[in-house]
């Protein structure tokens, strides 16, 4: 169990971080279902969806840095706790990155996907 903790506590961030990289190494292309940051907002036209993927790109690598970090943190100071802990703050990492890239987006870009002018 503490092995697996510790072992888990490291790889949630450390997994995050590399689809972070890979995703800003190769960002997916073209608008799609499979792959990229995928929103109603976010898949409105192809502009919109360059910004939006290069904005979640760097949230996975942001968060997995931190969730790494935090996970070895939280496995030294709470051990038997650590991956439920972990789980929660890569959810609230996560959702705090959704709502960041979604008020970007509505700061960038008119309802209609449009740039605004004052971009």
């Amino acid at each position: 169990m503490g092995f697996g903790n510790f072992l888990a506590s490291i790889v949630f961030g450390f997994l995050i971080l590399v689809c972070g990289i890979i995703w800003q190494k190769f960002p997916p292309k073209k608008i799609n279902y499979l792959y990229g940051y995928r929103t109603r907002r976010s898949m409105a036209n192809q502009q919109i969806w360059k910004y939006a993927n290069r904005i979640g790109a760097n949230m996975f690598v942001w968060l997995g840095i931190v969730l790494t970090v935090f996970g070895i943190l939280i496995y030294v100071l709470w051990p038997k706790s650590a991956v439920i802990i972990l789980l929660f703050v890569m959810l609230l990492g996560m959702g705090v990155g959704i709502y960041w890239c979604e008020t970007q987006l509505n700061r960038y870009f008119d309802k209609n996907g449009n740039p605004k002018s004052n971009r």
